[in-house]
């Protein structure tokens, strides 16, 4: 009887450990001892706010509290938050919020934690602060084909600027990359003296595509370039010049290192110097890469010309008067559709001549105290205010008259086409780089050399 009585006892005493929790395991000295504060994420930047994560296990929030930690300087307390979690046990989550000034590797002094009421220092795992990205600016690398590296330093510095030796008449091969840029904007270069100098491939960046908003400290190859040296003595890197955007939006011109080049003497077997038609000849025997010739029917320069000079005298008439039909006739003559209407002095004059009228007019109800005068004269002014504005704009903007052909996605001759105009359009001229314009006409847009176009007399 006793020995049934034993077993179902210890039958009993088996049922209900197995009905025990797995919850129920409480926070031992040695699980304790295995926490520490880490980052939240992989990629932490100076300037922002930068999260870390404490995760207690087998304790409810009501049983944890934390301090504010002993910062250095350039550390700055943001916020502290106490939550419970549950995933593959239960605890407490203590989440902190830390701002870094400056970039660099920090070892933060322990987190002060009160579990159950005893003080426990539990250790932060370092943290790399990368520099900011909007306050990074592009830079350019040059890539040797033996390896050397040059890099225009983002801050103006030119770093590596130990001089290297070449040989006229020798062949130098190298790759130009942009770093810490989002888009490139414009691209160029040109031949430079006493050198042959041309361009192997161009990379998919130069289309004008912009990368990711993420951060990368990538290269991004831009172009690769074949240069070579014709006479010896102290040269430069050829002239590339690179218009790009950073992460903060900002466009910075960029432009190869300065660093000093020694070219000796050309080699007996190679080239020689004094021979310019040997080493000419060996450029020419290159293979030229292919150009693709199409045919477009233009507006001659003439009518061109004659369709700005009708412009110009339009901007000096009445609106709507002699000079606005003879022009819209002949420009109908030469079968241009889409014509824009040409902003006059006179509309300008009679905006500006009104305001003033309605301005004395509020003036004076101002004096007399009348409020429904003064509401009246008000919506006018600010109306007319509006009109001169736009008017000013408009007759104050550059144009001219394109003379039909290509637009390039950046002012440079070997750039392929964006799209192609016909002749005879009044464009908007944006911006202007060494020989090249930048024109606009309605939604379209693209670069095009100063010689294709006539300028609108704007007197």
């Amino acid at each position: 009887m006793n020995l049934k009585r034993i077993k179902l006892f210890f039958a009993l005493v088996t049922v209900l450990s197995a009905m025990i929790p797995v919850s129920a395991q409480k926070l031992t000295y040695s699980i304790i001892k295995e926490l520490s504060v880490v980052p939240v994420n992989q990629n932490n930047f100076s300037g922002t706010d930068c999260a870390f994560e404490l995760k207690i296990p087998y304790i409810k929030s009501e049983n944890v509290q934390a301090q504010i930690p002993d910062l250095q300087n350039g550390v700055n307390f943001v916020s502290l938050r106490r939550s419970e979690y549950s995933d593959s046990e239960n605890g407490t989550k203590i989440e902190l919020w830390l701002n870094f000034s400056d970039s660099g590797v920090y070892r933060l002094r322990s987190l002060k934690v009160y579990l159950n009421n005893k003080l426990y220092y539990l250790p932060f795992e370092p943290i790399v602060i990368s520099e900011n990205p909007r306050n990074i600016l592009p830079q350019l690398v040059v890539t040797f084909d033996d390896g050397y590296e040059m890099i225009q330093s983002r801050r103006g510095a030119k770093k590596n600027k130990v001089p290297f030796t070449t040989r006229a008449g020798k062949s130098i091969e190298f790759t130009v990359s942009l770093q810490y840029g989002v888009q490139i904007v414009a691209f160029n270069w040109s031949v430079p003296k006493n050198a042959i100098f041309r361009e192997i491939e161009r990379y998919e960046i130069t289309k004008g595509t912009i990368r990711s908003s993420e951060f990368s400290d990538e290269k991004i190859p831009v172009a690769k370039f074949e240069w070579q040296p014709l006479v010896s003595g102290s040269q430069t890197l050829p002239d590339v010049h690179i218009v790009a955007t950073s992460y903060n939006g900002v466009r910075v011109d960029l432009y190869l290192p300065s660093t000093p080049v020694t070219v000796l003497a050309g080699d007996p077997a190679g080239a020689r110097e004094d021979n310019y038609s040997e080493m000419f000849g060996y450029a020419f025997s290159k293979k030229q890469m292919p150009v693709k010739k199409v045919e477009r029917k233009f507006i001659s320069e003439e009518n061109c010309r004659k369709i700005a000079e009708l412009r110009a005298a339009e901007r000096r008439s009445v609106p709507f008067t002699a000079e606005y039909y003879t022009r819209k006739e002949f420009e109908e003559s030469l079968e241009i559709t889409g014509a824009a209407f040409e902003p006059t002095y006179f509309t300008l004059m009679l905006c500006i001549g009104i305001l003033l009228f309605f301005v004395l007019m509020l003036s004076i109800v101002i004096f007399l105290k009348k409020l429904h005068g003064i509401i009246v004269f008000s919506v006018f002014v600010t109306m007319f205010i509006v009109c001169t504005i736009i008017s000013y704009v408009q007759i104050s903007a550059t144009y001219a008259i394109f003379k039909g052909g290509d637009l390039s996605p950046v002012p440079e001759k070997t750039a392929g086409a964006v799209a192609f105009m016909e002749g005879g359009k009044r464009v908007r001229i944006e911006q202007h780089a060494g020989g090249w314009v930048f024109v606009q006409f309605g939604n379209s847009g693209g670069w095009v050399t100063d010689e294709n176009v006539i300028f609108i007399d704007n007197d």
